[in-house]
C-alpha cells in the first residue's frame, strides 16, 4: 500500500485495539452508579477477572449497605450484575459475602463464555504471581473442571444467578435505575456490566447466511462431532486458525480456511506454522485474499481475485471475530473511549484556547507568536504583573543576589518570562511526575525501573532549572545563562546554542557552548542511541518529561493503528528542515537569528508543533504526540538507534494477546503483534522509547529488555 493510502485509508479493526468503554479509576463508565468490569473493561484473564468483580464490591459494597435508605423496599437491589463470567461470578459471591441486596443476570447460560469453549480447553491460572482475592475457585484446569465447581457453588449458596435473560435497556440514575429485561425490571442503586463478546459473534451478512442459520456456527465446542464432513472456516486469528487445526489434523475433514487477509499475520506464530504444515501434507486447503460472498443449501462462493468457485460445505464456521455489545452501551449512556461528543470538542477547543493564551502570554513582545495579548494589554501592565510573579516566583533563590543584581534581573522581561515558564513547567513535572511513577511503581513487577527513570527524569529538570535560572545567572548573568538549556536538549532540538552570537561574547564562552553543543549532538546522542535506543526521550529529555509526567495519565488515548504509525514520517522532515535552518543561519546569517528561515521555523515548529498543538492534545490523543511525530532530535535519535541501535524488547512465547502492553504505548506500537509471535521490536521497526511500561503492564512477564548479541538486560540499567 502506497504512503498516501496509508495516510488516508479508514480505520481497520485490529486485535489489539478494542473498542471499550471510556472508564474512570474506579471502573465507572460516563454514567455514574454504572461500572464496566472484565473482558468490558480490558481484562479478559480470568484471575484478574475475578480480583476485579470481588475487589469492586468490596469497595463499593459497604457504602452502599450503610447508606441503604431505611424506608427502602425490599424490591430496590442495592447491586445488579449484568453477566456472569469471571467477574460478574466474582462480584456475585462478594455480594453475598457482604450482605448486599444483588442480582445477577446472564443473558445465556450461567459462565457461558467456558461453556462454549471447546472440549478439554485447558485454563491456565495466570498471572501465578498475582493472589486471588476472590473465594471463587480457580487454578490450572480444564474448563469442565471449571464450569461443576462453580455451578456447585452457584447452587449450594442459592445465589441469586438468572439465566437466560438478557438486559435490554438501562434507565434512570446513581441510586435511581430500572435494569429492564424480556422478564420484567428491576429497580436498583447501583449496576455492575460484566459483559464479555461471546454473545456477540461478527456474521458474514451475505446472502443466504440467515437460510443456512442450522448450518453456520461461531463456536468449535467438540472436534470429535465432526468426522468426514466438508467444513469451511472463515477468518484468519488464533481462534479461527485453533479451530482449522483440530479439525483438519486427524485427518478426517476436509477443511478450508478462508480469510480475506493476504498473509496470516493475526494468529500466533504456532498456529502459523501448524497450518502451513497442514496445508503442506494436504490435509488442509487455505485460501488466503478471498472472501466468501454467498450460501446456499450445500456450497458456497468464495471469490479470489475476480475468480468464484463453489466450495461445498457440512459446516461453516463464521470465525471472524465477535465485539461487545457497543450499540447497547450507547443506548444506556455509556460513552466508549475515544468517542467524540460535542462534550469533547468543547474541551478540545478550550485546551488549545488555554495553551495557546498561555505561551502567548509567555512571549509578550516578540511579535507574532504573543498575538493578540500585544495589542490587548500594555507593555506598563503587563511588566507589572510579570514582575510581581517574578518576585514571588524567585524569592527562595534572592538571597543568593544582590540588590543591583535583583535589579537587572526585574528589567529583564525575557528572563523573567523564561523564569516563571520553566517554574512552572518545573513544578507540574514534579507534581505529575510522582504521581505517575508512584503508579507504576504499583502496576510492576519489578518497581526499580520505572522509580529509577522517573528520578532521573525529574533530577535532568529540576538540575538544569537551577543551572540555568540561579547558578548560571550567578556566575555568568542573565545574558548567557539561558544558553545551558542546549546542553540538556541538544541540537536539533535546541538551536540556540549555535545562534545569535556576536563578536563581543566572550570567546571562550562561546567556544563552550558551541563545542558542548557539537559533542552532545554528534557524540554523546549517537552514544546514547547505540546501547539505549531512544531512552534519552523518557530518561532525559524536558521536552518528553511533561509528556511522561503530565500526559501520563492519557497515555492510553495515543494514537494506535497502522494509519496513525504511517503519519510519524513527518519527524524525519521537520528534523531534515531543522538541519538546513541550523546551516542557513549559522553560514548565510553569521548566527543571527532575525531572518525568515528562523521565525518560519520558530512560529511553526518551536511555537505550535512544540508547545501548543501537542500540550492541548495531551488529554485527547496521549502525551507523546510531538515526540512522535514532529520531534526532530527523536527522529535522529532513532534514525541512529536504526542503524546500529542494539537494545530491543524480546517476547516469550507466553502472550495471551489481552491487549494492554499495546493499550498502553504512548508512542502507538503495536507491541501485542510483536509479543504474540514472539518476535524482537526496536527502533529499526518501530517508534519504542523503551520506557518500560509495556513491561510492566503485561500480566504474563512476556515482555523483557534484551541487546542485540542476545543478551539480557537488567530493567534497570539505565
Amino acid at each position: 500500500m502506497s504512503l498516501i493510502r496509508r495516510l488516508f485509508a479508514p480505520k481497520k479493526l485490529e486485535p489489539s485495539y478494542p473498542r471499550l468503554p471510556a472508564l474512570g479509576e474506579d471502573g465507572q463508565t460516563t454514567v455514574p452508579g454504572i461500572y464496566a468490569l472484565g473482558e468490558l473493561a480490558g481484562t479478559p484473564l480470568v484471575r484478574l477477572g475475578l480480583n476485579a468483580g470481588h475487589d469492586l464490591i468490596q469497595r463499593v459494597g459497604p457504602k452502599l449497605k450503610f447508606e441503604r435508605p431505611a424506608d427502602a423496599s425490599d424490591d430496590v437491589y442495592d447491586v445488579v450484575i449484568v453477566g456472569s463470567g469471571s467477574s460478574g461470578f466474582a462480584a456475585t459471591v462478594a455480594a453475598k459475602d457482604l450482605g448486599l441486596r444483588y442480582l445477577t443476570l446472564e443473558a445465556a447460560s450461567f459462565a457461558n463464555t467456558f461453556a462454549t469453549m471447546t472440549k478439554g480447553k485447558v485454563l491456565l491460572a495466570e498471572p501465578t504471581d498475582v493472589p486471588k482475592r476472590s473465594r471463587v475457585f480457580f487454578e490450572e484446569c480444564r474448563k469442565e473442571e471449571l464450569l461443576e465447581r462453580w455451578r456447585t457453588l452457584r447452587d449450594e449458596e442459592q445465589l441469586l444467578v438468572r439465566e437466560h435473560e438478557a438486559v435490554k435497556d438501562i434507565k434512570g440514575k446513581l441510586d435511581a435505575f430500572e435494569v429492564i429485561t424480556a422478564a420484567g425490571s428491576y429497580p436498583t442503586r447501583r449496576v455492575l456490566l460484566c459483559l464479555g463478546k461471546a454473545g456477540n459473534p461478527r456474521r458474514l451478512g451475505v446472502p443466504g447466511e440467515r437460510e443456512a442459520g442450522d448450518r453456520v456456527q461461531h463456536r468449535l465446542l467438540d472436534p470429535d462431532d465432526f468426522i468426514d464432513k466438508d467444513i469451511i472456516i472463515v477468518g484468519a486469528g488464533d481462534v479461527a486458525c485453533e479451530a482449522a487445526i483440530a479439525l483438519a489434523s486427524p485427518g478426517h475433514n476436509r477443511v478450508t480456511l478462508s480469510a480475506i487477509d493476504k498473509e496470516l499475520t493475526f494468529p500466533k506464530e504456532r498456529n502459523v506454522e501448524a497450518v502451513r504444515a497442514l496445508e503442506r501434507e494436504g490435509k488442509l486447503r487455505l485460501v488466503l485474499d478471498s472472501r466468501v460472498i454467498g450460501l446456499d443449501a450445500h456450497t458456497a462462493t468464495v471469490e479470489k481475485a475476480g475468480q468464484r468457485e463453489e466450495v461445498a460445505y457440512d459446516t461453516l464456521f463464521e470465525m471472524i471475530g465477535a465485539e461487545l455489545p457497543l450499540g447497547f452501551l450507547r443506548k444506556i449512556g455509556v460513552r466508549l473511549a475515544g468517542d467524540w461528543t460535542p462534550g469533547r470538542w468543547m474541551a478540545l477547543t478550550a485546551a488549545f484556547v488555554f495553551v495557546y493564551s498561555l505561551y502567548a502570554l509567555k512571549s509578550y513582545g516578540k511579535g507574532i507568536v504573543a498575538w493578540p495579548f500585544e495589542s490587548l494589554i500594555s507593555p506598563a501592565s503587563y511588566d507589572a504583573v510579570a514582575q510581581w510573579l517574578f518576585r514571588v516566583g524567585f524569592a527562595p533563590f534572592s538571597l543568593f543576589f544582590s540588590d543591583a543584581a535583583m535589579s537587572d534581573m526585574l528589567r529583564d522581561r525575557g528572563f523573567q518570562q523564561g523564569y516563571l515558564y520553566s517554574l512552572l513547567y518545573t513544578v507540574l513535572m514534579l507534581v505529575f511526575g510522582y504521581q505517575a511513577m508512584i503508579r507504576w511503581r504499583n502496576k510492576a513487577k519489578d518497581r526499580r525501573y520505572q522509580t529509577y527513570r522517573y528520578l532521573t527524569l525529574l533530577s535532568f529538570q529540576v538540575g538544569f532549572f537551577l543551572i540555568v535560572n540561579v547558578v548560571g545567572v550567578h556566575a555568568l548573568s542573565a545574558k548567557y545563562a539561558w544558553r545551558a538549556w542546549g546542553l540538556y536538549q541538544p541540537f536539533p532540538l535546541f538551536f540556540n546554542t549555535y545562534f545569535w552570537w556576536s563578536p563581543s561574547d566572550p570567546t571562550p564562552l562561546v567556544l563552550f557552548f558551541v563545542i558542548a553543543g557539537l559533542l552532545g549532538t554528534f557524540v554523546a546522542i549517537p552514544l546514547l542511541a547505540r546501547n539505549h535506543g531512544k531512552r534519552f526521550c523518557t530518561w532525559v529529555c524536558g521536552c518528553g518529561g511533561l509528556a511522561e509526567t503530565l500526559g501520563d495519565r492519557w497515555r492510553h488515548l495515543a494514537a494506535k493503528g497502522q494509519r496513525s504509525r504511517a503519519w510519524e514520517f513527518q519527524g524525519a522532515l521537520v528534523m531534515a528542515a531543522a538541519f538546513i535552518v541550523g546551516l542557513v543561519v549559522v553560514g548565510a546569517y553569521q548566527s543571527s537569528g532575525g531572518n525568515a528561515w528562523w521565525k518560519t521555523y520558530n512560529y511553526v515548529v518551536d511555537f505550535w508543533l512544540v508547545a501548543v498543538i501537542p500540550i492541548g492534545l495531551y488529554p485527547f490523543f496521549g502525551g507523546k504526540v510531538w515526540c512522535r511525530y514532529w520531534c526532530p532530535l527523536a527522529a535522529y535519535n532513532g534514525l541512529l538507534a536504526r542503524l546500529y541501535g542494539r537494545l530491543k524488547i524480546v517476547s516469550n512465547k507466553q502472550c495471551i494477546t489481552c491487549t494492554e502492553c499495546s493499550t498502553y504505548c504512548q508512542v502507538g506500537v503495536d507491541v501485542m503483534a510483536f509479543a504474540k509471535n514472539a518476535q524482537p521490536f526496536d527502533n529499526s521497526n518501530s517508534a519504542c522509547i523503551q520506557c518500560g511500561i509495556c513491561i510492566d503492564v503485561c500480566p504474563m512477564g512476556v515482555l523483557s529488555f534484551e541487546t542485540s548479541d542476545g543478551r539480557a538486560v537488567d530493567k534497570n540499567t539505565k
